[in-house]
């Protein structure tokens, strides 16, 4: 009888014994499973960590990408504007086309532009100085028209006589050289010299028989012959 109660108090000790093994097994796989996620969350916040710093530096680079695209578009934009700056375009004069730069024809146009305002004195200085700066322009028959007129309108016919006979010499198939002529003519006849005046109409009708000019002209010389 005692023996086998002994038996059975060993068959419950070694059943404990296995169970208190197997439950510190179990402990030690819990542990490593823990120790694993935890390697593995770390890993995983370190990846993030390196994943935000990735598409912060691509944001970074993004935003100089685009600041150059702005530069560059800027200077092709400055570039387009010199280039229409320095290209030369055809634009209408007196019914026909000329080729001039732009800078050229804000020069002229701003020059004559002062004859309409009575500024005669300004107009020539500007005028002057036009012919300077653009000494093959294509304005310059017009350019010395209107500084012949503001002299005209300035009581200088001697200035106007010079000019306006430059005019017609140089450029005898520009439309202001009929005008030019008529204009000489009556700066000689407002210095008396009749004369020359009706020397210059019928040079005047003669050269350029069917302009506007030379029908003035026709009558004007008919009005001097009756004088004298």
């Amino acid at each position: 009888m005692v023996l086998r109660q002994t038996l059975w108090a060993l068959s419950f000790l070694a059943l404990g014994l296995q169970a208190s093994g197997a439950w510190a097994f179990a402990d030690d796989e819990a542990r490593t499973a823990i120790l694993e996620l935890r390697e593995q969350l770390k890993a995983s916040q370190r990846a993030q960590v390196d994943l935000m710093g990735q598409v912060e530096s691509l944001r970074n680079e993004n935003r100089r990408l685009n600041g150059e695209v702005e530069e560059l578009t800027r200077q092709v934009q400055n570039l387009d504007k010199r280039l229409v700056e320095i290209e030369p375009a055809q634009v209408e004069l007196n019914g026909r086309l000329i080729t001039v730069k732009p800078a050229e024809r804000r020069e002229f146009d701003k020059a004559a532009g002062l004859f309409s305002q009575r500024d005669f004195r300004g107009c020539i200085q500007a005028l002057n100085t036009f012919k300077k700066n653009w000494p093959k322009s294509a304005y310059t028959a017009d350019a010395d028209y209107w500084r012949a007129s503001s002299y005209y309108a300035l009581g200088d016919y001697k200035s106007v006589i010079q000019i306006t006979n430059n005019i017609s010499k140089t450029y005898p198939k520009s439309d202001k050289a009929p005008e030019a002529l008529l204009m000489k003519s009556s700066s000689e006849l407002s210095n008396g010299d009749l004369d020359a005046a009706k020397a210059t109409l019928e040079r005047l009708i003669k050269r350029y028989p069917k302009s506007e000019e030379a029908k003035t002209g026709k009558e004007r010389l008919k009005e001097m012959n009756q004088i004298g």
